[in-house]
């Protein structure tokens, strides 16, 4: 854990709040303007006298002048993340109140907050655990409460957060919380901003030519492999998402080939094991709600067969697309519990995707359209069998 003071922050963010000059602040305390300026910069600090004026002067303490903060290391962060994490699947409300606890101890810590906020917006949606009932889910913990302590670390997250790329999560965080609870008005005026942002895809070219021309080749490679997957992830999910939003058998079936075509040639399964199931089902759901009753199981019988060849653990640096993304999507960098969290978490969300995958194949709209069709019934068994292999395993 390290410990930071931020004096100079916390004066240039009180006097941009008053509408205060540096130099009707100099003045007041005596001092020059530029030894203001160099405050703001943490270049240097007040003399020791000057503190309780600087603090009476923006009607603050000492203590919230000083803005004294401990962060914690990434490796520290992610294990307090995992240990509540795994005591809400045992106990959610003594996990809610480990929560709050170190939200309290570590108030300045953004990105521990950031984790901390997000584990409150899990909650709120009822996935403490992805095998919790419904009827376990509503006499949790109030959802709405859950939600309104998220946005709160979150203001304060976005309060506190000086690093840009922490700011930008922590309005993304947010804008989700707010969508989950249905404020889609709040969400969208979030977002638009950030989605306005002129693109990075030419910087981020420019920057790897620049690696490229100092001879940091593998600087350069990072970056474009980083890009590359931030790229054909937002594609194949958009895809995804129009497919659900459009009562379309044509659209459904050429968006299936291409998410296909583009998740092949780019080896995404290194990366992205699950998007093959949500994919064929999404499209499958497509065409059964227009009655495409064949090309309908064709996609469901493609969702099973990709469950059941969905890998827990993918691993980048077998593809020569992905070999850099190893160490930085390699959980154990941020410690040994956060690898076993993540790797249970893996095991969670494929389980959840079959179940989800079970109850949608066994709902009344598919036994409609399909229930004495013997390809359904073929699906049906081969769901059973993919359901007694996780029990077996111990996913349920």
């Amino acid at each position: 854990m390290s410990t930071t003071v931020n004096i100079g922050r916390t004066i240039a963010r009180e006097r941009r709040r008053k509408g205060v000059t540096q130099e009707a602040l100099a003045a007041h305390l005596g001092v020059s303007k530029a030894a203001v300026s160099k405050w703001e910069l943490c270049q240097s600090l007040p003399d020791v006298g000057l503190l309780p004026r600087i603090a009476a002067y923006f009607s603050l303490t000492l203590d919230e002048l000083f803005d004294w903060r401990d962060e914690l290391s990434e490796e520290e962060s992610a294990a307090l993340y995992a240990e509540v994490y795994a005591l809400a699947e045992k106990d959610l409300p003594a996990a809610h109140e480990r929560l709050r606890a170190l939200a309290a101890e570590h108030y300045s810590d953004a990105s521990l907050l950031l984790m901390l906020a997000s584990l409150l917006t899990v909650w709120a949606a009822g996935m403490a655990t992805p095998f919790t009932t419904e009827s376990e889910r509503d006499s949790a913990l109030d959802s709405a409460t859950l939600a309104d302590e998220a946005l709160a670390l979150l203001d304060r997250a976005l309060e506190v957060a000086t690093d840009p790329s922490t700011l930008y999560l922590a309005q993304q965080q947010k804008a989700t919380t707010l969508f989950q609870t249905s404020r889609c008005e709040e969400a969208a005026t979030l977002l638009e901003p950030l989605v306005r942002r002129q693109d990075a895809g030419a910087p981020t070219m420019l920057l790897a030519s620049a690696y490229r021309k100092l001879g940091r080749d593998g600087e350069a490679i990072d970056l474009l492999q980083t890009e590359r997957l931030r790229a054909a992830s937002f594609v194949l999910s958009s895809l995804t998402q129009e497919v659900g939003m459009r009562s379309d058998a044509a659209f459904a079936l050429a968006a299936g080939d291409a998410a296909e075509a583009i998740y092949a040639s780019l080896d995404m399964g290194a990366v992205s094991p699950l998007f093959p199931v949500t994919m064929s089902l999404e499209v499958a759901e497509a065409l059964r709600r227009v009655r495409e009753k064949d090309g309908a199981l064709e996609a469901l019988a493609r969702a099973v067969d990709a469950s059941a060849a969905t890998p827990v653990n993918p691993d980048p640096s077998s593809s020569p697309l992905w070999d850099r993304m190893a160490n930085r999507l390699d959980p154990s960098q941020a410690g040994e519990a956060w690898a076993e969290h993540k790797a249970r978490q893996a095991g969670e969300a494929a389980a959840l995707m079959r179940r989800v995958l079970v109850e949608e194949v066994m709902s009344p709209e598919w036994h409609d359209l399909a229930g004495n069709d013997p390809r359904y019934r073929e699906i049906l068994e081969a769901l059973e069998s993919l359901a007694s292999e996780g029990t077996t395993n111990g996913e349920a």
